[in-house]
């Protein structure tokens, strides 16, 4: 299997962008703009194994507004965000994607006073290939945002 785009197709479900109107207005609130450091780990086993991933950056104002936990980008065409659920500071989701990098994820986010905390389990197939995978990612606030 490519495991860069399957890294990358990770990321995506990780950081989802584009939520119908309704989860990002229940979401609204539950994070604040500025800097956030992000780690992630995922396990991929009878892939690439154990991966690791630290990163920082900016969320602003029309991300927090679009539904956007990081800069993800657009979620491909052929991807769709359904049974979204949000009690209290935990929202859910499952994300399914169909053609060349077929996926099925199930994700929570538990939002704290300082960033989120977030847990996936994702069925990959490639090929005729499956891979089952999980990934725990927290963002945490640092700050504002740098400027410009």
């Amino acid at each position: 299997m490519k495991t860069a785009a399957l890294l990358a197709l990770a990321a995506l479900a990780a950081t989802p962008a584009a939520f119908a109107q309704s989860p990002a207005q229940a979401m609204k609130g539950k994070m604040k703009p500025g800097l956030y450091a992000y780690k992630m780990e995922m396990d991929m086993p009878g892939g690439a194994g154990k991966q690791n991933m630290n990163m920082q950056q900016c969320v602003t104002d029309k991300d927090i507004e679009g539904g956007q936990l990081g800069k993800g980008g657009e979620m491909p065409k052929n991807c769709e965000m359904k049974d979204f659920k949000m009690s209290g500071n935990t929202a859910s989701y499952k994300m399914a994607c169909k053609g060349e990098f077929e996926m099925n994820a199930d994700t929570d986010i538990t939002f704290v006073p300082d960033g989120f905390r977030m847990n996936m389990k994702m069925q990959m197939a490639q090929g005729g290939q499956k891979m089952n995978m999980t990934q725990k990612m927290e963002g945490k606030y640092v700050g504002p945002c740098p400027k410009k």
